[in-house]
Order: structure tokens, then sequence, then C-alpha cells
């Protein structure tokens, strides 16, 4: 299957809402998110951030399904003896809008660019699959300022909201990743059904 180009501020084809994905992998090699890692993927010369992952990355999120106060990226560092996450490690210190994600992320308020935004299952409950990562639509970026966080260092913050065009299927909440009828997408190009087996086969083996 070829990959589809992930640089582009709208769906990508055969990847519709609701579309659900084993993990990160899965979501690059289908030009969802552009980053196997990073929470943020994109630029501000690419005219802002094509796509965000919301799953826990920070402590300071707040997911209230069409508005999610979303955290930038910056200074954190892993626990002692800890391989490095990103997004999930020890604040160390305060986060600036000149990184690379968090200008993306400005930049899509100034050129109102929309942003696909896909949730992982460690995030919201009341949102988030049960399992593996789901694609959830546009938002747009309507504000990006700094905020004090939990940790006491000022955090970027970027306030988005879901689009309400009316071409855009509602917020997929029934489809959490263990209904017998939910899909994942495929290397193969198709999809799977009874798609719990897959994901748990997946985690066993990574």
């Amino acid at each position: 299957m070829v990959r589809q180009d992930p640089r582009v501020h709208d769906d990508i084809p055969g990847a519709p809402i609701g579309m659900l994905f084993a993990d990160r992998e899965d979501l690059y090699n289908a030009g969802v998110h552009g980053h196997k890692e990073a929470g943020i993927f994109g630029t501000s010369s690419d005219g802002g951030a094509f796509s965000i992952v919301l799953n826990q990355g920070y402590e300071d999120d707040d997911d209230r399904g069409d508005v999610i106060i979303y955290t930038g990226e910056g200074k954190g560092k892993p626990a002692e003896g800890m391989a490095p996450r990103p997004g999930q490690n020890t604040q160390q210190g305060p986060q600036n809008m000149k990184s690379s994600g968090n200008a993306a992320l400005k930049t899509n308020v100034h050129r109102n660019n929309p942003v696909r935004v896909i949730r992982g299952n460690n995030g919201n409950v009341k949102y988030s699959p049960v399992q593996g990562y789901r694609y959830d639509g546009l938002y747009y970026v309507k504000e990006a300022y700094m905020e004090e966080g939990k940790a006491g260092f000022k955090m970027c913050k970027f306030r988005l909201e879901r689009c309400d065009d009316f071409t855009q299927d509602p917020l997929p909440l029934h489809i959490t990743g263990e209904g017998s009828t939910d899909k994942f997408w495929s290397p193969d190009g198709g999809t799977e059904m009874l798609a719990a087996r897959r994901v748990r086969s997946l985690k066993k083996s990574t």
C-alpha cells in the first residue's frame, strides 16, 4: 500500500473519522500522523501543524470533546532510570512558543488551517477509545497562550475547537476499539474487524 502524504490540512484518503489504528506506527504508515513519537506534526513554514496526538501527553491537557486545551512541547525529562517518552516526562522547566511544534500550532491560529486530532487510549476515558488510536476529525486552533501549569512552570497552551462544518461527522464516541464491528486500519490497505484481538496481539509483540 502506498503511504498517503500526511502534509495536508485535511482528512487523509482512506482514513475516515472513526478509523482505529493499532499503534503509532500504523498511524504513520497510513499518513494520518507524520511522526512515530512526537505528538505534533508540522512546522510554521508548512502553514501550521497538520496533526496532533492526544494521549495523556501532559498533565495540563484538558480534553472536553469538541473543545481541547492542548499542552505544547518542551522541557520534559524522564524520571531517573527511565527511557524518554515524548510528552510523558517530568516537567523540568518552562516551555516557549519558539519550539518547532509550538510555533506550528501557533501558526494554525493565524492561518486558520485545521489540524487532524487523533486520540489514544490513555486520554480522557469519556472521549478516548479503549485501546489503540482513533482519528476524530478536524479541529481549528483558536487560541495560543502561555499559562502556569500544574508543575509550576509556564506552559504553552492551545485551545482547539472541532470544525462544525456540516460535512464533518460527529465525534465517533461509539467506536471504542472493542466492538465487534469496529474497523482498524490495516497495512494491506483494507480494514480488520474484531480489532481487539489484533491490537492485543500487537501490544504483546512490542
